[in-house]
């Protein structure tokens, strides 16, 4: 607040440009223009003032049931800290200011000693004993307010030193409807507190198979992230590979954290812009290579890939999008690899002695150059595949052509088609063939080993498994016969193959065989070869993506665009997402979409449409090795074992109440997932509001100390969850929110829920932020329950938050709210006005808004256990209109008590002064200043 006139009788001088701050206000009424503060000059013939007494012995207040203004009465103490030294207290004056996470110029943050509201108490701190929770004399508390956010009660300002942006967050935000005062969030991974069940790692889980998930998905999974190809300046999502993108195919490369595609924009003389896209998958951050490019290597090595570009290969961090090295390459050069050496690629000599020659290319250049000399091709049309394993660099198309990693000296050089594949142990399956007059004739095929010896197999196709258990490592369908080839022992041949069909062996375990072939699925058993199940699918397009396995259900794309889930022993449908849930839509001119692609990276589920990208988070625990049962989840003392879940966990508030530290909500809650849950992100934001806007939101931490969740079979009495907003991530106090603590729990699932305001229903947005390295595995005590606690890092909003309309609203509810309780308690009888303010006042070296008010009265509400607020229009006692008044709610015998009383509090005559509440009668004689 900020009254500049000293209570002293005189004459005023009108100002026409501003209406004086330290009138207390009410109804405009016709009559003269309004008087301007001078300073030195009382606004009111009216008002009066007292002297300052030698010692300042205040009368004790009238006590109001429930409140008490002494700063010596002990405080609700705020809830511990979880493990890891997140401040449990914040700066008891900090604005309530939520701030988006860019920042712009601003003020410079308040130097120590000095408040954020000049003049609301000394510079050196609140005299008088330090409430429980509070710093010690000096502004701001040491590391408050976080890093990289503005000083408290300031619009966003310049990022403080050292701050450092935060990472890219995922695009998607799901919001919940809950019924009653139920919460639900899609929390995978994402939250924060202190874990008071053991962690537990169990030594006998069995090491997962190369290439498949390692979260599982037993039920339907809600999209973690998506990116729109219009989003990131493109019109489509295109493959890294040469032979796919001139298509327009859609393809990627990947390892287990970043999945690597190429974004095509608008069409040039030269063809289409293309751009490096990639995609952090846990995250959904993403980067783009600013150079275009032609095409990428079909493997990522080492957070490395390999692209060509204005005759150029670069080298580029997968991790970051930048550039680590780069050397010229031919501009005719049609596809490039890479092996974590070098990058190699390929140019074709035509004429009728046709070649083809490979370069090894290092950020140093070019290490040698090697031509080969192509025999007669076989008709393939445009089919084309190149790639580079530790030991081979490989050509087929028409013509298989192979060098030497090392050195490039030739290995094969035959007519052959494409469909080449790397196997565990370092050889390579290479299809030829030859021409018997004008037709072509496939086979044999050839396995090249690492030391470049050669054994031809009989056979025209070749399909190594995607996903192979130890047991089945060494065997592949040649043709429709699954044949190990170590000795060449052909085990047994599948029924129902087309011929050439080239199917894709997705599973093989010692259980079941799985083959996707020409849109469905076949299951085999392994040891006899016979049928056990079948299923429709989609049609596989390009040749960078596969079905997918979580160990317990084969993930495939269906023939309608959308997702299917096989249970793998049985081959019933587990779930399925549309179309839509991929964002996958139709190609101009059909009527339904392509089949989307799937990919298993890490933990995460990831699809790719030409126009979307969209990641899933596990919805149960960890994966298990195909072809094996789940063991019964146990450890040691009966406990059980809760692991990620991407389905939203329930969360039902208990109560809501105001401590020193600020909004507290405690919450039952319990995870959806068979398996439980376990909550580790170290950046949660999780976003509370209702039909009249934002009541709390904040980034919780609980990376040091994770959170299990108890799956709602095991839950006993569930985990009790205190979730702390301090000042700077809540605009609503309790006595605003509806009751109805007793309601039974919302619906959580994708998409946004609607809101009802007063109707004791919520929406929740939980943004999951960030998470690194694996999720630890923990247990649930054999009494299943649990107590956990956190209190919010910052302040953080979600895109497209109304704070205006928030805190404008969050005024007049507390306005409608304080009412009642000023009528039964504080009318007729002398108060503490702490301040008045209305929106376009500029006062204390700042413009203030609804939401400068509405923090201001937050952070007095919290200093002084309570407070009240008045709206001027409402109360005959004020001149003016549009003005927000703070009262403390406590009475005095008279003026000179009141008075009394601010100075106790450590406040100047501009910043606390007496005022008679009443309704009848108008200002005059209603305030008395103090000097």
């Amino acid at each position: 607040m900020s009254h500049t006139g000293d209570g002293q009788s005189g004459s005023p001088v009108p100002d026409p440009d501003e209406s004086p701050t330290v009138i207390e206000p009410r109804a405009v009424r016709p009559g003269p223009e309004p008087p301007t503060v001078v300073p030195g000059v009382s606004l009111s013939k009216d008002v009066a003032s007292d002297p300052a007494p030698p010692a300042p012995q205040p009368e004790p207040p009238t006590a109001v049931p429930g409140v008490s203004l002494s700063k010596d009465v002990a405080s609700d103490p705020a809830p511990p800290a979880p493990s890891g030294g997140i401040p449990a207290q914040p700066d008891p004056y900090a604005a309530t200011q939520s701030v988006p996470t860019a920042y712009g110029p601003g003020p410079a943050m308040p130097q120590p000693g000095q408040s954020p509201y000049p003049g609301m108490a000394p510079t050196s701190g609140p005299p008088g004993p330090t409430p429980p929770g509070y710093p010690t004399a000096g502004y701001p508390a040491q590391g408050y307010p976080p890093g990289g956010y503005p000083p408290p009660g300031y619009p966003p300002g310049a990022p403080q030193s050292g701050w450092q942006p935060p990472q890219p967050r995922r695009s998607n935000t799901k919001a919940y409807a809950i019924t009653g005062i139920a919460l639900a969030c899609v929390l995978a991974l994402v939250i924060g507190g202190v874990v008071w069940w053991k962690t537990s790692r169990s030594p006998d889980d069995p090491e997962l198979v190369a290439g498949q998930l390692t979260g599982s998905f037993p039920t339907t999974p809600s999209a973690a992230w998506r990116i729109d190809s219009a989003s990131v300046g493109g019109e489509a999502f295109v493959s890294v590979l040469s032979q796919e993108s001139q298509y327009r195919t859609s393809g990627a490369a990947h390892d287990d954290d970043t999945l690597v595609t190429l974004v095509s924009g608008p069409g040039t003389a030269d063809g289409p812009t293309r751009r490096v896209l990639g995609v952090d998958v846990e995250t959904g951050g993403r980067w783009i290579f600013d150079k275009p490019v032609t095409s990428c290597s079909p493997s990522i090595v080492d957070h490395t890939i390999a692209c060509l570009g204005d005759a150029t290969a670069y080298f580029i961090d997968t991790r970051t999008g930048q550039q680590t090295g780069a050397a010229p390459a031919p501009a005719s050069a049609f596809g490039i690899a890479y092996n974590g050496k070098a990058a190699y690629v390929r140019t074709f000599g035509g004429g009728a002695g046709r070649s083809v020659t490979f370069q090894k290319i290092t950020p140093s250049g070019t290490e040698w150059e090697r031509v080969v000399e192509l025999p007669e091709a076989l008709p393939t049309g445009d089919s084309s595949q190149f790639i580079a394993t530790e030991h081979f660099v490989a050509s087929a198309d028409g013509v298989v052509a192979v060098v030497s990693a090392d050195d490039g000296r030739e290995v094969l050089a035959r007519p052959g088609r494409t469909g080449m594949d790397a196997l565990s142990d370092g050889s390579l399956l290479v299809t030829t063939g030859r021409m018997v007059g004008d037709m072509p004739e496939n086979g044999p095929l050839v396995r090249i080993r690492p030391d470049g010896t050669t054994d031809e197999i009989a056979g025209a196709t070749a399909s190594a498994p995607v996903v192979a258990t130890p047991g089945q490592e060494g065997r592949v369908l040649i043709d429709t016969a699954y044949t190990d080839l170590a000795d060449g022992d052909r085990l047994w041949s599948m029924q129902g193959l087309q011929q050439y069909s080239s199917p894709e062996l997705a599973v093989a375990d010692d259980r079941e065989v799985v083959v996707r072939d020409n849109g469905k699925i076949i299951s085999v058993d392994t040891r006899t070869g016979q049928e056990r199940w079948t299923s429709p699918a989609g049609r596989a397009y390009g040749s960078t993506s596969h079905s997918v396995t979580d160990g317990e259900r084969l993930i495939t794309p269906t023939a309608e665009g959308g997702l299917v889930a096989l249970d793998l022993e049985g081959g019933a449908a587990a779930w399925t997402l549309p179309a839509a849930s991929l964002g996958n839509v139709p190609p101009a001119g059909d009527s339904t979409p392509r089949a989307a692609l799937t990919f298993a990276l890490g933990d995460r589920l990831v699809t790719l449409t030409s126009t979307a990208i969209t990641g899933f988070a596990p919805t149960g625990p960890r994966a298990i090795v195909p072809g094996t049962e789940r063991r019964s989840a146990t450890g040691d003392g009966g406990t059980t074992y809760v692991t990620p879940c991407g389905s939203p966990p329930v969360f039902e508030p208990q109560s809501f109440r105001t401590a020193s530290g600020g909004l507290v909500v405690t919450f039952k809650v319990t995870a959806k997932c068979p398996g439980g849950d376990v909550l580790y992100g170290p950046q949660t934001r999780i976003t509370i509001s209702d039909g009249s806007g934002l009541i709390a939101s904040g980034n919780f931490d609980f990376q040091r100390s994770p959170v299990a969740v108890p799956s709602l079979d095991d839950a006993g009495s569930g985990l009790t969850l205190e979730l702390t907003y301090p000042p700077g991530s809540f605009f609503r106090l309790p006595d605003t929110l509806p009751d109805g603590t007793s309601a039974e729990p919302g619906t959580a699932g994708s998409g946004s829920g609607e809101s009802n305001d007063g109707g004791g229903r919520y929406l929740v947005d939980c943004d999951k932020g960030p998470t690194s390295g694996a999720p630890p595995s923990l247990t649930v005590p054999e009494s299943g329950t649990s107590s956990a606690s956190a209190v919010a890092t910052g302040p953080a909003l979600p895109a497209g938050a109304d704070v205006t309309a928030s805190s404008a609203n969050a005024l007049r509810l507390q306005a409608d709210s304080d009412r009642a309780f000023i009528l039964a308690n504080l009318n007729n009888r002398w108060v503490a006005q702490l301040s008045s303010k209305r929106p376009g006042l500029v006062a204390d070296g700042r413009t203030w808004d609804d939401q400068a008010i509405l923090d201001e009265f937050l952070a007095l509400r919290l200093r002084f256990n309570d407070v009240r607020l008045l709206y001027s229009d409402e109360w005959p006692i004020f001149s003016y209109s549009g003005w927000w008044v703070t009262v403390a709610a406590a009475t005095f015998p008279g003026p000179a008590e009141a008075n009394n009383w601010c100075r106790a509090q450590g406040f100047d005559p501009d910043h606390c002064f007496a005022k008679l509440i009443r309704t009848t009668g108008g200002p005059e004689g209603t305030t008395v200043y103090w000097k």
